[in-house]
């Protein structure tokens, strides 16, 4: 019965990722990773050269512990909307409410569902990448297979931290963060001494206790998010007065948006905000990578013998980009296909969501960023820091809300709007992070530099954000 589940559980992820990409793209995405992986290798005595051997291992490990976290968060806390947009379909994680399962044990098995699923469709190909790279580089192949299984023990590290959280946060959002930031913290003082997971240190010094050491903290981590799943459903209090009057009111709001958009469904996008408690869920979604970031540079900082000067301008440059990540959770809320029975296009829709995206979720990244500034003592860079934040983020999710329309999550599987998004939005980042580090040795370089790229990605923001009519207005919500 548990192997038909989790058979069914993988069908169901297919089946919904090319239901929202194409069958084309998706299937072709795992062979673009594979190529990354060639690539990661063929360039590897490069990277070593630059950043040191022990250090560029650690950011690989750093690099798959953040992209099991992301995973891990995209399954766990979009897994509510996904029930909410195809409900009318019954997701199998949605068994216990009809079947005698409990949901403690659906939950666990979903998130063993989750690492089948990334293992296959992106560590293997870039791990049969990798071999591939290797053996034209003349790298020796079992070393870069040993490397390889301590990378798939960091990943699930992530996912299963993430796992945590969310059981976490069925609670409540301030257990959450004290979890979190107390299973944090206890991490970072248990390999104060080791490198910066303990199958990196396993892979450096052949000692099998620490992949011991590696496989309990998983085990620990995800057993104990395991057992805070209850079958309690939370019922938010349904409101049933006062919609009307705040429709009004958010209608003379938004009225001096109607050169963009159309006020009516701005307010109706904002009022379902609130309704579906996404805000909460955006914020800790954005919060999140970005705290785990800067607590991971403090620790390499301050605990670690490695000198990496991020400053305020670098984190502007994240900062940015992750604010694609609030515009998806805009595209979570509710499925659009009752639009269809409207006089609305997807494109309204699309224009709606980013004013809504630029009016109401500016003092997230703003918050964030001014206390970075201030925890490095950096207030004097926050202007300039601004100014990037803002040109990226508007530079990014215009072009996200041209490519991927009101599907961001699931169009970014497919490989060919991937690799566009990858080509489009990764040169500039690199650029800015490079100057941001170089601002020490030449600020007045740096800033010349700086405004040139804004400018240029302002241009490109308003020319994605008038593109957005001509791809999206004869597009269907079905």
């Amino acid at each position: 019965m548990i192997r038909l589940i989790l058979w069914r559980m993988l069908q169901e992820e297919i089946r919904l990722n090319t239901s929202f990409a194409s069958g084309k793209g998706f299937y072709s995405f795992p062979i673009l990773v594979l190529i990354s992986g060639i690539l990661a290798v063929t360039f590897t005595d490069e990277m070593i050269a630059d950043m040191g051997y022990f250090e560029y291992l650690e950011v690989l490990h750093i690099s798959l512990m953040f992209y099991g976290v992301f995973a891990g968060s995209l399954a766990f806390f979009g897994n509510e909307f996904l029930e909410r947009i195809f409900g009318y379909l019954g997701l199998i994680i949605g068994l216990p409410t009809t079947q005698p399962i409990t949901q403690r044990k659906m939950t666990l098995l979903y998130f063993i569902k989750e690492f089948i699923f990334y293992t296959c469709f992106t560590l293997l190909p870039a791990f049969l990448g990798g071999l591939v790279g290797a053996y034209l580089n003349d790298v020796d192949l079992l070393s870069l297979a040993k490397f390889g299984f301590s990378l798939a023990f960091s990943f699930l590290m992530g996912l299963s931290f993430a796992y945590l959280i969310s059981s976490l946060y069925r609670i409540s959002w301030k257990t959450s963060v004290l979890g979190g930031l107390t299973t944090v913290i206890i991490y970072a003082f248990s390999v104060q001494d080791i490198a910066i997971t303990y199958s990196l240190e396993w892979y450096l010094n052949d000692d099998i206790i620490f992949l011991f050491y590696s496989a309990l903290t998983i085990f620990l981590i995800s057993i104990t998010a395991t057992l805070l799943v209850t079958d309690y459903y939370e019922q938010g209090p349904i409101r049933t007065i006062g919609y009307n009057d705040r429709l009004k009111e958010d209608i003379k709001t938004f009225s001096w948006a109607q050169k963009y958009s159309n006020p009516t469904i701005i307010s109706k996008e904002r009022i379902d905000l609130q309704r579906s408690k996404t805000g909460t869920k955006m914020f800790f979604s954005f919060a999140f990578p970005l705290g785990i970031l800067t607590f991971m540079n403090w620790f390499i900082d301050k605990g670690l013998p490695i000198q990496i000067d991020f400053n305020t301008i670098f984190y502007a440059v994240m900062v940015g980009f992750f604010g694609t990540m609030i515009y998806s959770w805009l595209n979570t809320i509710d499925s659009p296909t009752f639009y269809s029975t409207l006089p609305v296009t997807v494109s309204d829709v699309v224009r709606a969501r980013l004013v809504l995206f630029f009016t109401i979720t500016w003092w997230i990244p703003l918050l964030f960023l001014t206390i970075i500034a201030y925890m490095s003592k950096e207030i004097n860079l926050l202007p300039i820091g601004i100014i990037v934040m803002i040109t990226v983020g508007m530079y990014i999710v215009n072009y996200t809300a041209w490519a991927t329309g009101l599907r961001t999550n699931s169009a970014l599987f497919d490989a060919v709007v991937f690799l566009k998004f990858f080509v489009v939005s990764v040169p500039p980042m690199i650029a800015m992070t490079l100057l941001s580090l170089a601002i020490s040795y030449s600020i007045s370089t740096v800033l010349i530099a700086l405004s040139l790229i804004c400018g240029i990605l302002a241009l490109f923001s308003i020319f994605f954000y008038n593109r957005i009519e001509v791809k999206w207005n004869n597009e269907t919500f079905d």
